[in-house]
């Protein structure tokens, strides 16, 4: 039985949460086995704009990649957000059968309406000198209707940004060390990302790949 046929019996589940959360939750069901177009089912996709056939995002690659569901069902309660500035609380339910990870539930509370509530309330009770409470944190943050490529693209460049020293100017060793560290971060797993690193650090391709298996055969 393929991977997607076994989650098919979650799609009943899935629609069951967003009949009872209602119209301010996104409840999407992810197959884990093709990361590229991973969203089977989708509810409330408006909320973030995303549909189905849609990539997993970057945290729900990390999560998957770091092995979190090993030890754990679900993690909760973090925050989600787009491009336009909407803020969700998000959370996300490892589906696991006999210890293999077959796919997720992901759950998105749009939470913009109240998070401009609870602004105004603040500044309220900052006028009123009443002291606020500080929202707990998660060590997760997740941007929705960002897709993969657009990420990692984002990331190779800000890795690129951060060395300090233009592309021109770096020397071999420098080009491989920046490139060992988006190996560690799963850059390449991305299709296209070699060609965008190669973009960025005026090199050809056929040399990137020459730096990873270099990089990957230490």
């Amino acid at each position: 039985m393929s991977n997607q046929s076994r989650l098919e019996r979650y799609l009943p589940i899935a629609a069951f949460l967003s009949a009872v959360c209602g119209d301010h939750y996104e409840v999407i069901l992810h197959d884990v086995s093709d990361p590229e177009t991973s969203v089977m089912a989708i509810f409330n996709g408006h909320l973030s704009g995303r549909k189905v056939g849609d990539p997993m995002t970057e945290l729900a690659r990390r999560l998957v990649r770091d092995g979190v569901y090993q030890d754990r069902d679900f993690v909760s309660n973090y925050e989600g957000r787009t491009r336009n500035g909407k803020r969700f609380v998000s959370s996300t339910y490892f589906i696991k059968e006999d210890g293999k990870l077959l796919g997720l539930i992901c759950v998105n509370h749009d939470v913009s309406d109240l998070t401009a509530m609870a602004s105004h309330l603040q500044s309220l009770l900052s006028a009123f000198s009443v002291p606020g409470q500080v929202p707990s944190q998660t060590p997760y943050t997740e941007e929705l209707d960002d897709s993969i490529p657009e990420l990692s693209n984002t990331l190779i460049h800000n890795t690129v940004l951060r060395q300090g020293v233009p592309a021109g100017r770096m020397t071999t060793q420098e080009k491989e060390t920046l490139i060992e560290a988006l190996e560690r971060q799963g850059v390449f797993s991305t299709k296209g990302s070699v060609g965008q690193v190669a973009r960025e650090l005026d090199i050809s391709e056929p040399t990137v790949y020459r730096y990873l298996r270099r990089i990957r055969n230490r």
